[in-house]
């Protein structure tokens, strides 16, 4: 059972929607044409020069107006743009008029009508000899260029000839006249038109070439617009891959009008300027064989006692013989001349008629009937009225229809035969006793709207993107019942934009568990309802679409009686934003809705726009950007980190890296896009709940509490729950499961024997905290580069792009937040320390370990392991100062003193520099003596210490080793240069004491003068 009982549920077949209601004018039958009519405003205007003012009238005053027409003005022009009606109300006059039988009527359709075709119509109401002799020609010259292949190489060679030998004769400015000189000239236009490499592209099918010669070859298609077939400049804004290919004539004036708009301007208007000539030219019969015929045919007519009547549905498909047929219907009969009288009806767009018309024909014209009302003009239009004659005739079906007007019966109603008309009519509306189900005058509004551009009402748009689409595919999802359906949704969605146009209003209307009815029910409501929220529609229409109503929601208390005369809103009829209203009857106030508040002005911008992208997909990129930071924020929120090491502390949260992977608020959110398959965190304007979650986190970011929220509650808990989600996906993609602590153990061991290899003192120190921070530590400043071998071993490391960069980046990669620009939030403390265990460092590699992090972490093995030459280095560097009985301050004392006296007395060697002495000896520190010292015994020891403990020798400072080599290497030599001088000259009591004084001295700094020189030796041998 259906809400018509055993009926089905749609009214009508839906094989009759295509046969009522056919893309051509002429596709139906006179019977079901004059069923679906309807009146719509014609503006008549007396003077064709004339764009304002004008008279509103319907298509009897056009009958009458051809009717009267006077012998010296008998062209009736009708105007409009494509899809206004033209062509009905040429096919209206058809029917209606009632010629008498002096009145030959030839009428030319615009689809389907060659060449050959419209002249065989003429040829058909001539008989005389000359009219047999164009008869032959016709034939002749339309066989000769039946293939369109060679019609089209033949016209475009033909237009080649006639801009080389005709396109510069034009009186224009000096300018203009040289431009036409250039492109008219063998090298320009010809050439182009002549070159191999630009032949595809001038002869593509949608280019005018290839229409134009379809057109006179096998007529206009449905699918062709009205304007006339030319040139324009984009067909000869050639590319520079063509330029680059073609000769080079063709390539020197195609680079001109590439890179000159004007150029290509004048171009195009050269080439229509000889397109008639040449179509002429190509099919052997032109304007003036037009002419020729039907001055041939008036004549006849003339002898005969009749007129001539002739109804043009599109005047375009005459391009390439207009002229002769504007020469022929403004030709007047004279003394010498006796034509019979010719009245002329013709569809015309009116761009045509403005723009290619010469004035001949506007002094012929008698009356200008114009679809087009200007902004400024009103007329009453009902389209519920124009839809009804459709509804019905698509109810009774055209063989029912035509049955009717065979036995000259009235047109019947479909609706007068159904069970449920008056409850329908109610619930729906009707017009003139015809229901609108499935449409109401609401949802028909909104559907017209959705298909109109500019807000204007077209017939042909209302006709096949509004009435047929739905008659003939949702019959069936009506009865099944599945309507509204989303190929309903998705043709007039715009017209409803603003209907429920939150998602909350949309989840009030939900059925739990049964997501296809609460789609419908949204749909029912967005295009049914009055617009005020949601709420249950009239009873019959839940009955009709088989959707329940849900018991928690207010009943629309409207009822639509039977409204034969009320008239809504309507679209206007002429282009403009401007609507042509007739305003409605006052309608009986509500008896039980409670009063809604009017659209929240009040809401948030971003609650708005969160509302618009839910509905339309659009969302500007400040909008979205505020709206991803507020998403990040929020998960932030949730994602609990760690206090340990995160936040900005530590040195290594200064690193420029990128560390992957990341969360910020541009990359890791998506709003709609390409990167919703990929973002962390996707969000589809189409995914209902997702949009609640953001347009909540939008309404509480505004006003900052959730009480303030409309709802707050519900949507907090919603928040809340959808929130943490988004976190735990985001916390399993940052912090991978511990089943990498394998990796981890590695990569930290490999990190850490780095920072030792650096001399970083935190990763020598046994607390766990210190070993983290040595991680990532930058290095202490290391002194000259006395040891070349260990400088360049710490180079290594400490180089960006080196093997330590890497691994820190992979260590964060498994163990930290961060936050945009690579910037780590927090780290995974008590996980590192895990990583940090010694048993973790001789683990083997998990399989999934990138080959450049393994080879990486050998690498620094090696390294750290391979010490020799740092070995060698640091021994000759290091002096043995075993042997001098004290501190380093003691013996320079002694030294300094020994040098004074013999100075004093005028013994002391010329090369000693006893200031420098002493300021090295000052400059050596108290414990650099035991540094030193600590330092020989660690290298003694060498073969028995652990990889940590000579990596921890081999980074101690060098600065003491220096020191002490500063002072000794000058003191080693004024001892020599002193005992050199001594022994020179004759002993005497005094020198003898210094002598033994000097002696004490040597003993004690034997030793270390060895080492001294064996330093100096191996530096000079180097």
């Amino acid at each position: 059972m259906t809400w018509r009982g055993t009926l089905p549920a749609a009214c009508w077949e839906a094989r009759e929607a295509p046969a009522i209601i056919p893309v051509e004018a002429e596709s139906t039958s006179n019977g079901v044409f004059l069923a679906t009519h309807t009146s719509i405003p014609i503006l008549l205007r007396d003077r064709v020069d004339s764009a304002v003012g004008g008279t509103i009238v319907d298509e009897h005053n056009l009958r009458r107006a051809v009717e009267e027409l006077p012998a010296d003005q008998p062209i009736i022009p009708i105007l409009g743009k494509s899809g206004t009606g033209k062509s009905h109300l040429i096919r209206w006059l058809r029917i209606n008029l009632k010629p008498n039988d002096a009145t030959r009527l030839i009428f030319v359709p615009k689809h389907r009508m060659s060449l050959r075709g419209i002249l065989e119509l003429i040829l058909e109401h001539a008989t005389s000899e000359r009219a047999a002799e164009v008869r032959a020609k016709v034939a002749a010259a339309s066989d000769a260029a039946a293939d369109e292949t060679t019609a089209q190489l033949r016209l475009r060679n033909e237009l080649a000839v006639l801009v080389e030998t005709r396109g510069a004769d034009k009186d224009g400015t000096p300018e203009e006249n040289d431009l036409r000189a250039f492109l008219a000239s063998a090298e320009g236009l010809p050439a182009l038109l002549g070159d191999l490499v630009f032949r595809r592209r001038l002869l593509t099918d949608n280019g005018p070439i290839a229409r134009l010669v379809r057109e006179k070859l096998s007529g206009k298609g449905s699918e062709d617009k009205e304007d006339a077939f030319g040139f324009t400049a984009a067909d000869l804004d050639l590319s520079v891959d063509d330029v680059s290919r073609a000769g080079v004539d063709a390539a020197s004036v195609a680079s001109a009008l590439a890179s000159d708009a004007p150029l290509r301007d004048l171009a195009a208007k050269m080439l229509n300027e000889q397109l008639g000539p040449a179509v002429s030219e190509v099919f052997g019969i032109g304007g003036d064989d037009l002419k020729q015929l039907l001055v041939e045919l008036r004549l006849d007519l003339q002898r005969q006692g009749l007129e001539l009547l002739l109804l043009i549905e599109d005047f375009s498909i005459f391009q390439g013989i207009q002229g002769g047929l504007i020469d022929a219907i403004t030709l007047l009969p004279t003394e010498t001349l006796a034509l019979c009288p010719m009245r002329v009806v013709m569809a015309v767009t009116t761009g045509y008629f403005v723009n290619q018309m010469p004035e001949t024909v506007y002094t012929r014209t008698y009356k200008v009937f114009d679809l087009e009302l200007p902004a400024d003009m009103t007329a009453p239009f009902d389209p519920a009225r124009f839809a009804a004659r459709y509804l019905n005739a698509v109810r009774v079906g055209s063989q029912e229809i035509d049955k009717h007007r065979t036995d000259e019966r009235p047109e019947p109603n479909h609706c007068q035969q159904c069970p449920v008309r008056d409850k329908c009519h109610q619930a729906f509306g009707e017009v003139e006793g015809v229901g609108l189900f499935p449409f109401s005058r609401t949802a028909l509004d909104r559907a017209i709207r959705s298909q109109s551009k500019g807000d204007a009402f077209v017939a042909r748009d209302v006709l096949t993107r509004v009435l047929r689409p739905v008659l003939h595919r949702d019959q069936t999802e009506l009865d099944e019942g599945r309507f509204p359906s989303t190929g309903f949704e998705s043709d007039f969605r715009t017209g409803a934009l603003d209907i429920l146009d939150n998602v909350e209003d949309q989840v009030r209307l939900r059925t739990p568990g049964d997501p296809e009815l609460s789609e419908r029910r949204v749909r029912m409501v967005r295009f049914w309802g009055p617009g005020h929220g949601p709420q249950n529609l009239h009873p019959t229409i839940h009955e009709a679409f088989a959707i329940p109503p849900l018991p928690d929601l207010i009943t629309e208390q409207q009822t639509l009686p039977h409204r034969p005369a009320v008239q809504e809103p309507v679209l206007p009829l002429n282009g403009t934003q401007t609507p042509i209203v007739v305003a409605p009857p006052t309608p009986p106030p509500p008896t039980s809705a409670p009063a809604r508040p009017s659209p929240a002005a009040s809401k948030p911008t971003l609650v708005q726009a969160v509302d618009e992208w839910h509905k339309t997909g659009q969302l500007v990129q400040s909008h979205r950007n505020d709206l991803r930071k507020i998403v990040h924020t929020a998960v932030i929120g949730c994602l609990g980190l760690e206090d340990g090491y995160g936040g900005d502390s530590g040195d290594w949260t200064k690193a420029r890296a990128e560390f992957t992977p990341s969360f910020d608020a541009k990359t890791s959110i998506a709003l709609d896009g390409s990167a919703l398959q990929t973002a962390l965190i996707s969000i589809d304007h189409r995914n209902v709940e997702d949009v609640r979650v953001l347009r909540a986190l939008a309404w509480v970011n505004a006003k900052g509490s959730w009480e303030d929220v409309p709802q707050g509650d519900a949507l907090q808990s919603l928040c809340v729950n959808r929130v943490q989600e988004w976190a735990d996906s985001v916390s399993a993609f940052l912090l991978p499961s511990e089943g990498d602590d394998a990796e981890l153990g590695r990569l930290a061991h490999a990190l850490l024997s780095v920072s030792k290899a650096l001399g970083i003192a935190d990763s020598f120190k046994s607390d766990t905290l210190s070993r983290v921070r040595a991680l990532f530590a930058s290095p202490p400043k290391l002194a000259d580069p006395v040891r070349p071998h260990m400088r360049q071993l710490q180079d290594r490391f400490v180089d960006p792009k080196a093997d330590r960069n890497l691994l820190q980046q992979r260590l964060l990669r498994l163990t930290s937040y961060r936050q945009g620009a690579g910037k780590p939030l927090a780290i995974d403390l008590p996980r590192l320390v895990r990583a940090l265990r010694d048993n973790a460092a001789e683990v083997p590699w998990p399989e999934h370990v990138p080959e450049q992090i393994r080879k990486a972490a050998d690498d620094i093995q090696k390294r750290t392991t391979t010490l020799d030459p740092m070995l060698d280095e640091t021994r000759r560097l290091t002096p043995d100062v075993s042997d001098l009985g004290g501190d380093v301050a003691q013996v320079a004392h002694a030294l300094n003193t020994l040098l004074s006296d013999l100075a004093a007395l005028g013994q002391s060697a010329n090369s000693i520099n006893l200031p420098a002495l002493h300021d090295a000896a000052k400059a050596v520190k108290p414990s650099d003596l035991k540094k030193v010292t600590d330092l020989t015994e660690g290298l003694n020891a060498w073969s028995t210490l652990t990889a940590d403990q000579r990596l921890r020798l081999m980074t101690q400072d060098e600065r003491p080793a220096l020191r002490i080599r500063a002072w000794l290497e000058p003191a080693l030599e004024a001892v020599n240069a002193l005992e050199q001088k001594l022994q020179a000259g004759p002993a005497s009591e005094a020198q003898r004491e210094y002598d033994e004084t000097l002696q004490r001295l040597m003993a004690g700094l034997e030793t270390l003068s060895r080492e001294v020189m064996d330093v100096a030796g191996c530096e000079g041998g180097a």
